[in-house]
């Protein structure tokens, strides 16, 4: 199924067993430019453009990715992702916990960082990516999701999704302790398993998660108070905490949210340039 947002951007949910594993493949061409905030979702990226640059959003310093393929991982880092040139590339977005199905190195590895395909499968991406180039969105996403369901051929456990997926819903508002009772496991078990197949601890994994539901919650009420958008945001930590994870307060992205609506659609990534962003931060005392 093929949804279309926007001539530039179109996104395609695939079938079984890949549907359980990813939250969609999605195709984004002419918008290069953004503000990516933490997350802790992995995304294989396809790229058919030029190159990327990235860097710290405050600073002048750049790098640029001349991989062809590679992995997003756990990101906890703000930065800024541009492409002066042509933009035109595939997102394959791995659901939390599921990237071990699809990678053949510790997901911890893919963390704060771009790693290249041949460092984490033994699979020709390389020879898919040039299919790709003279194929239509459409038949894009049927030659991906071909692909990378024979990718997940013989890792495909159902058993292990189930687990997995258990963990990734009692993350958010489960203790350690529930969620060891209803896993019938031990402590040591789940810090174990939350490391081996999200990328991070517990701690730092349930910390990401109710950041990213904040910035969700403000996000897609922009125009409301923030008293009424968080019951603790005028408290120091909150406040604190927010500005540790980002470069600026709550007010500051809330305002950021009314002045680019399309961050409803991704809290976590604002499409914009980082001239346009440091302007921002000039008018709002950032």
């Amino acid at each position: 199924m093929v949804k279309k947002v926007n001539p530039a951007f179109l996104t395609y949910i695939p079938d079984e067993p890949l549907r359980h594993l990813v939250n969609g493949i999605v195709y984004i061409e002419g918008n290069g430019s953004g503000l990516a905030l933490q997350r802790v979702y992995q995304n294989i990226l396809i790229n058919l453009g030029d190159n990327f640059f990235s860097g710290n959003p405050y600073s002048n310093a750049t790098t640029e990715n001349k991989s062809l393929v590679w992995i997003n991982g756990r990101q906890v880092f703000p930065f800024i992702l541009e492409n002066p040139g042509t933009t035109r590339f595939y997102v394959i977005a791995v659901k939390p916990g599921m990237l071990s199905f699809f990678c053949t190195v510790p997901v911890s590895q893919t963390n704060d960082k771009t790693l290249s395909f041949e460092h984490w499968t033994c699979t020709d991406l390389l020879s898919l990516r040039t299919h790709l180039l003279d194929m239509p969105p459409k038949d894009g996403f049927a030659a991906i999701e071909e692909h990378f369901t024979a990718m997940i051929r013989g890792k495909y456990n159902p058993s292990l999704l189930d687990y997995i997926q258990v963990i990734s819903k009692m993350l958010p508002n489960h203790t350690v302790e529930e969620m060891c009772t209803k896993l019938q496991c031990t402590r040591k078990k789940l810090w174990t398993d939350v490391k081996k197949y999200f990328g991070a601890s517990v701690k730092e994994m349930q910390g990401i998660i109710r950041f990213d539901q904040h910035l969700a919650a403000i996000a897609h009420h922009a125009d409301k108070p923030l008293s009424q958008i968080h019951q603790f945001y005028d408290q120091a930590h909150f406040i604190n905490d927010f500005k540790q994870r980002t470069g600026m307060t709550p007010k500051n992205y809330k305002a950021l949210c009314a002045a680019f609506p399309a961050v409803r659609h991704n809290p976590n990534f604002v499409p914009m340039t980082k001239e346009t962003f440091l302007q921002f931060c000039r008018n709002n005392g950032i």
